[in-house]
C-alpha cells in the first residue's frame, strides 16, 4: 500500500512539473503559425477614437489598401538581395541604437544598402507608388472621420512653403 502511494506521488509531480513547459511548447507552436499580418494602410491616430461603424469602416480600408501594399513591398524585397537587406536591418537597427532620426537615418540606411543606379531607380518608381497608395488610403480615413475627429487629426510635418511679402511700391 505504501509502495503504491509513493508510486502515485511520484506520478503526480511529474505531471504538475510537466505542464507548465507543455503549455509554453504550446505557445510557441502557435506563435510560429500566427506568421505575419497583412499590412496596415491607415490606422487611428492616437487621441482619436472611433465609432464601431468607423472601425469597421478602417478595416474595409485597410482591406482595400493593404494586397496593394504588400505588393509593392515584395517588389522592393525583390529588387534588393538578401545581404543587401540584411545590411538595411542592421544598419537601421544601428541607427536605432544610436539615437539617429529622420534624414540622417535614411542616409545611413541608404549608405549601407549600396544600391546600384537600376536599383536606385526602381525603389525610387516602387517609392512612389507606395506613397499614392498611402495617399489614397489616408483621403478615404479621412473622409470617413468627423469635423471633431478631423481637428485632432496630427498636422503634416511636409515642407513649409515660405510666402513671399508684397512690396509697397
Amino acid at each position: 500500500m505504501k509502495r503504491t502511494l509513493q508510486g502515485l506521488l511520484v506520478l503526480t509531480l511529474a505531471v504538475v512539473l510537466a505542464m507548465p513547459a507543455m503549455a509554453a511548447e504550446e505557445k510557441k507552436k502557435k506563435k510560429k503559425k500566427k506568421g505575419r499580418k497583412a499590412p496596415v494602410a491607415v490606422r487611428a491616430p492616437k487621441g482619436i477614437e472611433l465609432t464601431a461603424d468607423q472601425k469597421k469602416q478602417v478595416a474595409a480600408i485597410n482591406k482595400e489598401f493593404g494586397p496593394k501594399l504588400a505588393e509593392v513591398q515584395k517588389a522592393v524585397n525583390g529588387v534588393i538581395s538578401k545581404e543587401q537587406r540584411q545590411a538595411r536591418n542592421a544598419a537601421n537597427k544601428k541607427a536605432k541604437a544610436d539615437g539617429v532620426k529622420g534624414k540622417a537615418r535614411k542616409a545611413a540606411i541608404d549608405a549601407a544598402l549600396n544600391l546600384t543606379d537600376e536599383q536606385k531607380a526602381k525603389m525610387k518608381e516602387l517609392t512612389k507608388k507606395r506613397q499614392e497608395i498611402q495617399r489614397a488610403a489616408r483621403a478615404k480615413f479621412v473622409e470617413i472621420l468627423t469635423a471633431e475627429q478631423k481637428a485632432k487629426l496630427p498636422k503634416k510635418k511636409g515642407k513649409k512653403k515660405k510666402k513671399k511679402k508684397k512690396k509697397d511700391a
